[in-house]
């Protein structure tokens, strides 16, 4: 089984997927930087050399994620995800045709390779999508409370776009089965009982699909013990 866990930047996902991982003995897959990626930093190199590698960057992500899914896969077991292949393709390698770092042809050669990939064993829908999302204005907070330099240097403009895509891309989405969650009502940081509402909700969703042997009781069990 495979869950995944979707958002922008600033919605918590990583915090989400880790609780989770912990809270059900699920594997963990996070998000990595690929330090062998032999475009990054040609990507970088300014406006022109964008529009030069944005094809081959966005191919190599493409298909180091799906060699990651093949590997998790083969290993088997349960499983969450901490961003899917569908955000990689259809909100940032998208955002980077409308951005005009790739062209028609490039964009259509792309999503030719990328809906064949859809039909491999490898790119199973998940059993369930977890959607984090809030208004633009509430990220923007988060993104900044954080403090992390490249972001808090990265114009509003990119911020409001990626938004965008992403409420476009979540209005469309039909592969599985979602549980949105209002980020603004389920804050991890700042409730610690947030833990345990979206776990509850989980186990509806997914019935007797979760570990039977939680790692440790919830909160309300733990004090009906002490």
């Amino acid at each position: 089984m495979l869950i995944g866990v979707a958002g922008m930047v600033g919605t918590g996902k990583t915090t989400l997927t880790k609780a989770l991982a912990g809270r059900f003995g699920l594997q963990l897959a996070l998000e990595s930087v690929d330090a062998e990626n032999p475009w990054l930093e040609s990507f970088y190199g300014g406006p022109e050399e964008m529009h030069s590698y944005a094809l081959p960057l966005q191919l190599h992500f493409l298909a180091t994620r799906f060699a990651s899914m093949r590997r998790m896969r083969g290993l088997g077991g349960s499983w969450i995800l901490d961003r899917t292949w569908y955000e990689d393709a259809e909100v940032f390698a998208r955002g980077l045709f409308e951005q005009g770092f790739m062209t028609s042809d490039e964009w259509t050669l792309y999503r030719r390779l990328y809906s064949e990939l859809l039909y491999a064993p490898a790119a199973r829908p998940p059993r369930l999508l977890i959607y984090l999302h809030a208004p633009l204005a509430t990220i923007l907070e988060r993104i900044a409370e954080r403090g992390r330099p490249r972001e808090k240097d990265t114009p509003v403009e990119y911020w409001s776009a990626l938004h965008s895509r992403y409420e476009r891309w979540f209005a469309e989405f039909r592969h599985c089965p979602v549980l949105a969650l209002d980020v603004r009502e389920y804050d991890l940081l700042s409730n610690a009982d947030a833990i345990e509402e979206i776990a509850a909700r989980l186990r509806v969703q997914l019935e007797d699909e979760l570990p039977q042997t939680e790692l440790w009781a919830p909160r309300a069990r733990q004090r009906a013990l002490a």
